[in-house]
């Protein structure tokens, strides 16, 4: 069996860029697992999967990650980009100059973990295109659709690779 961290991060006060966090509950719901603390930089990482929501990817992640066998990073997009509407895809550590020191990409992270702690899990990126990114906390009825193919994504990923849920000590 696999150890396996959803890391979601966005702002959830910015509509369609908390998408993430709504995506991390309703995949809570259909598996039937308790939603624990998801957000304000916490989660459940006894369970498994674990899950963790943050407002920002930082340094601090990486020695969480670390210990992980895989790691799929759940974020918003805009459009503009060539990304799918719900895009997936396998990353590899790659360390990018960013213009804030205190906002890293997933790749970064990686390298992180690879620099630091000798390991590196099998990662990918799962994000979801925005449409509306005013203040509030509600989806777009758009992102909100595409929410949900987002959620069958990660169940299928659960399911496929032997992910089952570890309850955590104290329940």
């Amino acid at each position: 069996m696999s150890s396996m961290l959803i890391v979601g991060y966005g702002n959830v006060s910015r509509r369609d860029d908390g998408v993430a966090l709504h995506v991390m509950r309703r995949l809570c719901e259909r598996l039937g697992l308790p939603t624990g603390d998801l957000d304000g930089d916490a989660g459940d990482l006894q369970a498994n999967p674990a899950m963790i929501f943050t407002h920002q990817l930082g340094p601090e992640l990486a020695e969480t990650i670390s210990h992980y066998d895989l790691v799929v990073f759940v974020d918003a997009h805009v459009a503009g980009t060539d990304w799918q509407p719900v895009h997936w895809q396998e990353i590899a550590p790659a360390y990018r100059p960013s213009m804030v020191s205190h906002h890293l990409k997933p790749e970064a992270l990686l390298a992180l973990c690879q620099t630091l702690f000798g390991r590196v899990p099998r990662a990918y990126v799962l994000s979801i295109l925005g449409h509306d990114f005013a203040f509030g906390e509600e989806l777009s009825a758009e992102t909100a659709a595409l929410a949900e193919e987002a959620v069958s994504r990660l169940a299928y990923l659960i399911s496929s690779e032997g992910v089952i849920y570890q309850p955590t000590r104290d329940g």
